[in-house]
């Protein structure tokens, strides 16, 4: 559409606040104003250019001016200015690992255990030591005061277990777990290459296909490299192994329990070859971070099995300390204590808050700067049993960095000079800092019906402070509000209410929280509860699609429950004798016989079960004794089973003369239509089709024609 100015100038003239005497635009903006904006946009782009390159033209400067005074060994290789440091800095040998000494001499020692099938090396044979058997000692040795082994003699006897038939450990995978950012997929190709193997590394998330999984396993451990004069056998080290899904942890096992054929020799050669391969001759470590994945429950009894534990705070500080002196920056150990604690001890994400720091022209390190930044953050979330623990045990005493944690609200992170000039002085006691702190950990659980559960399940088995129970009652009221809560949420949609959830475990760990570690058990009643109620409706449901519809017509499923069916058992267990029927008296007949009609109304017999100590009992079928049966209400009266068994029979019985009588009733209605069908002759209706008539039917009108043949023979 084009829009003309009028030349004539006729026109209806209009006020200006209507504003059509302003000049017409068609944008919301003019176009002046647009390329103005453009322009300062260009202008500042070039701007912030100039700078970035004139920072990378003096670090680059300063790098090289360090280095000319650094000695020669400092200076191996020269790294470019947009090299991250977490690959920069990364351990090369195993002397500078920080993780734990004794994982990382486990792994070394599980991979030395290849070394005979791998490299030809023999084990070395442990030698005893001299002098123990020649000196005997004066006292008798002690007995063993706990018949439980740690986890650590575990470990030992694990890697000293004798070699399989084929030379190669007990355990064929090593399966590293921990948090991320601890330096697991470091320290896998650390103490591989200093094994002496050639690292070969898959990400077990990206290969999801099992049959890709397959190949690339099989190419990792029986393919060798024919390129170079050194060659190294591999090493497969599968990253993230708990994303990987069931199907390609089944081809894993299916690998790793490959037996060798015995006894069979190949025809070829490239049989041989295949069959030779088949076996795995190659170590293979796996690495995940969540070890109770579902699909790795079958590969945690099959692999050694090695928790990563965190770094030590100050043996992180101490190399966060060497990096940020090669790199230019002044950091106290405070500061890098406080970064450590921040980040729960992650390498990766301190190494990468330095660098941003340092990216933008951050040159010192304090304290301060620690507490307020929002950086250096884990998006990660603990298992219910952790969260349950940090609910119930008071944290240990220890001197913590005030303001460091995510959880705190911003005015908490304000230093008190700060606030002076407000008049205003915050004060964060311990309580406060707990407050925000389990808020913080029952909030980033996606479980809150779980974590619910868990508190209800446990809460009981804590030691109480008051002898009055006023705690329990104030946590009985708390579920309460949380189950109004969840109610309101899931029945009329009020999500708005869901972030009222989280207070719940807050509330529980101020009033049950202790210094000692608590004993929890994974909450087990609610699923008992909901299996139970599930089993009962199961019951009540093949009991009422049986019963008569007289009977229904009365009584529905819940009046049922509630009404009938606690009478209704003590109906059905009269006193019978237990012997034959014709000795009953006229009186006893007909209790028996209302007690099968009643029975056969409510669609209830008894039928024969054996139990394991191998007697056999006559048991309600449907068993609806469960539904109304309470355990500390005393024990209904039973009837003998010589009269369960009579009573089973005769309803079995009554069922065969009521169907008996149905199709006699049946059969005598189908008759004179029959007859009047064979009188009729040609002149009645044609007769169904062969393939429409039923066999009793042919057979009764057969009969019938040789009763008339015979009547007219003379």
């Amino acid at each position: 559409m084009a829009v003309k100015d009028d030349p004539s100038q006729i026109g209806i003239e209009l006020h200006d606040s209507v504003g059509w005497n302003r000049p017409l635009h068609l944008l919301g903006v003019p176009f002046s104003y647009l390329k103005e904006q453009v322009y300062e946009e260009h202008r500042r782009r070039a701007v912030e250019a100039s700078q970035q390159l004139t920072e990378i033209i003096n670090s680059s400067l300063e790098t090289s001016d360090e280095a000319t005074e650094q000695p020669g060994d400092m200076i191996e290789e020269e790294p470019t200015p947009h090299c991250l440091w977490v690959d920069k800095f990364a351990p090369r040998r195993y002397i500078e690992l920080l993780s734990d000494d004794y994982t990382n001499r486990c792994l070394l020692k599980w991979l030395k255990l290849w070394d005979t099938v791998v490299f030809g090396k023999e084990k070395p044979v442990k030698k005893a030591k001299p002098g123990a058997e020649a000196h005997p000692p004066f006292k008798q040795p002690k007995e063993p005061q706990n018949k439980w082994k740690t986890k650590a003699q575990l470990t030992e006897e694990i890697l000293e277990a004798e070699l399989d038939q084929h030379k190669r450990p007990k355990y064929k995978v090593a399966l590293l777990c921990g948090p991320p950012g601890l330096g697991k997929t470091t320290l896998a190709h650390v103490i591989a290459q200093h094994a002496g193997y050639n690292v070969v590394e898959m990400n077990a998330s990206d290969d999801r296909s099992p049959e890709t999984f397959k190949t690339r396993i099989e190419a990792a451990t029986q393919m060798k490299s024919v390129l170079g004069a050194e060659e190294k056998p591999n090493c497969l080290i599968i990253d993230e192994i708990d994303g990987a899904p069931t199907a390609s942890i089944t081809v894993l096992l299916n690998i790793i329990n490959s037996k060798e054929p015995e006894g069979e020799v190949a025809a070829s050669g490239g049989r041989r070859r295949r069959r030779e391969g088949s076996l795995l001759l190659r170590p293979v470590i796996c690495i995940c971070n969540d070890q109770y994945v579902p699909a790795l429950r079958p590969l945690r009894q099959q692999a050694f099995l090695l928790s990563f534990p965190r770094t030590a705070p100050s043996r992180l500080a101490q190399r966060l300390g060497e990096i940020a002196q090669q790199q230019g920056m002044r950091a106290d150990m405070g500061a890098l204590l406080a970064l450590c604690e921040k980040t729960e001890n992650d390498i990766r994400s301190c190494i990468n808050t330095l660098q941003f720091l340092h990216g933008r022209g951050q040159k010192e390190l304090d304290v301060r700067m620690v507490q307020t930044m929002r950086i250096g953050l884990k998006d990660q979330n603990k298992g219910l049993f952790s969260i349950w623990q940090e609910i119930f045990q008071l944290p240990r005493v220890q001197r913590h960095h005030i303001g460091m944690d995510p959880s705190l609200p911003n005015h908490l992170l304000a230093d008190e000079d700060e606030l002076s000039h407000l008049g205003v002085r915050t004060a964060l006691t311990a309580s406060s800092h707990r407050f925000h702190r389990v808020l913080h950990l029952a909030s980033s659980s996606g479980e809150q019906e779980k974590l619910a559960q868990g508190l209800y399940e446990n809460f009981l088995n804590m030691k109480l402070r008051d002898s009055s129970f006023g705690s329990v009652c104030l946590a009985l009221e708390w579920l309460c509000f949380s189950d109004m809560l969840s109610r309101a949420v899931l029945h009329r949609q009020s999500f708005q209410l869901m972030r009222y959830l989280p207070f719940l475990p807050v509330a529980f760990h101020l009033l049950f929280a202790a210094t000692s570690i608590p004993r929890l058990s994974y909450p087990s009643s609610h699923h008992e509860a909901l299996a139970k109620l599930n089993h009962m409706q199961n019951l009540m449901v093949s009991m009422v699609s049986g019963i008569t519809a007289s009977a229904r017509s009365r009584a529905g499923q819940q009046s049922l429950v509630l009404e009938v069916l606690c009478l209704l058992l003590d109906i059905i267990a009269p006193k019978l004798r237990p012997v034959n029927t014709q000795l009953y008296s006229l009186k006893e007949k007909q209790q028996l016989a209302a007690l099968i009609s009643t029975m056969l109304a409510y669609n209830l017999t008894y039928h024969q079960e054996r139990l394991p100590e191998g007697q056999y009992v006559y048991k309600l079928d449907p068993n609806v004794e469960d539904v109304c049966r309470f355990p500390d209400l005393p024990a209904r009266k039973q009837l003998t089973y010589q009269a369960k068994q009579l009573i089973a029979h005769e309803i079995e019985m009554e069922k065969m003369r009521r169907t008996e009588a149905v199709l006699q009733a049946r059969n005598l209605s189908e008759e004179p239509a029959e007859m009047g069908d064979v009188e009729m002759g040609a002149e009645g209706p044609a007769a169904p089709h062969n393939h429409q008539q039923r066999l009793e039917h042919i057979v009764r009108r057969a009969a019938v024609q040789d009763k008339f043949l015979l009547t007219e023979m003379p």
